[in-house]
């Protein structure tokens, strides 16, 4: 596991990117089913707004990390290796963050039926 971690090769950041991408679509289908319930409101005020709107939702949270995460591989093909360095240890921070915030809905919905 430390081993897949310390890696920077491109195989390796594409996996990372592609785990960051399920963690980011896991955190707004678990955000929507928990704010539906009325029992939690979205924490973040710039995406309070937007998950009551479908389209909006989609796009900023499906669309825009796929086409930039794509983006940002293709880029990596032609990174200095400081650069690829560097989005590695970014990539753990994002991953880290987003699990984090992952287990924090899970943590919720165990919480669900004492509060329903």
């Amino acid at each position: 596991m430390f081993n897949f971690i310390r890696r920077y090769q491109l195989p390796n950041l594409k996996i990372k990117l592609l785990i960051l991408y399920l963690l980011n679509i896991s955190d707004i289908s678990l955000t929507i089913i928990l704010v539906n319930t009325g029992l939690i409101i979205e924490a973040n005020p710039l995406m309070a707004n937007i998950i009551t709107n479908s389209i909006a939702t989609f796009f900023i949270k499906v669309l825009l990390p796929a086409v930039l995460f794509v983006y940002l591989y293709i880029r990596l093909k032609t990174a200095t290796v400081k650069m690829i360095k560097l989005t590695n240890y970014c990539l753990i921070g994002l991953l880290g963050f987003y699990l984090i915030i992952n287990v924090l809905h899970l943590v919720w919905f165990l919480m669900l039926p004492f509060f329903g």
